[in-house]
């Protein structure tokens, strides 16, 4: 007869092991992050403080890691949660001290859903302009899982005509890198490069520029050859907003033969 509690016992002790652990829950005790678009700007800065992002249906704890030695931090931690409080993704990243502000969430692409953006470093290139190496974290459609895809600019947006293309370069000269947006975050294209080769030393205004494309190892993506790649991006909306005004002098590129 004292068999049975001690049957139960264990029944009870096997049950309760069955059961799977509570998942991980967002820290709702966090702050709203001050500012939400990031900074990438050549004079922007914002906060890196740890808070709570929101887009659509999902939650984004921010939270940086650093050490006493380094006086900004070296690293950030992102936990994305959804509406239950369940942890979907987990996102690190390591930054240096020039990282000019904290993480963001902006449309980048114009496809109605934000991205998450983080800068990692700050560097001055180009006659010393200063250029934002940054992570851009996409998810398509309705998915909860992001993908990464590292540039390096000033600026980024839609290019007007499908592509995402980032600004980047100093005072004469802009590398303009064209990105498709995809399943696996963003394809690389093409990057122009468009440089002053005239310029008005009383205005210091761009009289003529040559527009010319390199790093095509992504034309596949969009069908379309070397030739066809340069006609059609140096001739895109984004390539001609730089240096609107100033004449377009094209350089035959050679071993093509310039037709």
């Amino acid at each position: 007869m004292k068999r049975l509690p001690l049957l139960v016992a264990i029944v009870t002790m096997v049950t309760a092991g069955a059961v799977p652990p509570p998942r991980a829950a967002a820290d709702t005790t966090l702050p709203p992050c001050p500012q939400t678009d990031p900074v990438i700007t050549p004079t922007g800065t914002s906060d890196q403080v740890d808070c709570i992002l929101h887009a659509g249906d999902l939650d984004f704890t921010v939270k940086y890691w650093s050490v006493p030695e380094l006086p900004r931090p070296r690293a950030v931690k992102v936990t994305v949660t959804d509406r239950s409080g369940a942890v979907v993704q987990t996102i690190d990243e390591l930054l240096e001290p020039s990282a000019p502000g904290g993480v963001g969430l902006q449309d980048v692409d114009g496809d109605g859903r934000e991205e998450l953006i983080i800068p990692i470093s700050q560097n001055l290139l180009n006659g010393g302009n200063p250029n934002t190496r940054f992570s851009v974290w996409r998810a398509p459609g309705d998915s909860q899982h992001y993908e990464r895809t590292q540039m390096v600019a000033q600026a980024v947006y839609p290019s007007g005509d499908g592509y995402l293309v980032t600004n980047g370069g100093g005072p004469s000269s802009r590398d303009l890198t064209f990105y498709l947006p995809t399943g696996a975050g963003y394809t690389l294209v093409v990057v122009l490069t468009i440089e002053v080769l005239e310029a008005d030393p009383a205005t210091n205004q761009a009289l003529t520029v040559n527009c010319r494309a390199h790093q095509e190892d992504g034309l596949h993506a969009v069908d379309m050859t070397d030739h066809q790649a340069e006609d059609y991006f140096c001739n895109s909306p984004a390539a001609k907003a730089i240096w609107p005004d100033a004449e377009r002098v094209q350089i035959k590129r050679w071993g093509l033969g310039g037709n």
